[in-house]
């Protein structure tokens, strides 16, 4: 199971790790006025009519495929509408500002993973101190 731990929020960041039955994959990141609810997911994988390649696409009674909130490439919340970001590295600014790099990586490999893996749950974790809401 894929498992998507929330630690640090920011102003306009929601910063995470993803792990594959406890192991770490990557970090995640996702715009804080546009991050979906905690709960479970189904993921599988699609052609993106957006960026026109094979991507995770999450679904579940809380969020319709219609919505099409997808794990793909990005480096600041300002790159996803909603969606989660995917990134081997991150740089974490409290204020504002964090970003993931080397986020193709990132995609291509949980791309790969969501082949087999359908159930995605989505957990808040916030460190005392590490969140400003």
């Amino acid at each position: 199971m894929l498992t998507l731990v929330r630690y640090t929020r920011t102003e306009t960041a929601i910063l995470g790790s993803l792990y594959l039955n406890g192991a770490f994959v990557c970090y995640t990141l996702e715009n804080e006025a546009k991050a979906i609810p905690c709960g479970m997911y189904t993921v599988h994988n699609s052609k993106s009519p957006k960026f026109k390649r094979e991507l995770p696409l999450l679904t579940s009674g809380k969020v319709s495929a219609s919505r099409g909130i997808r794990i793909h490439v990005g480096n600041t919340a300002k790159d996803s509408q909603g969606c989660v970001l995917v990134g081997m590295t991150r740089e974490v600014h409290l204020l504002g500002g964090s970003k993931l790099n080397e986020s193709k990586n990132a995609e291509t490999m949980v791309t790969m993973i969501c082949r087999n893996e359908s159930n995605l749950v989505i957990v808040d974790n916030y460190k005392q101190g590490m969140t400003d809401k």
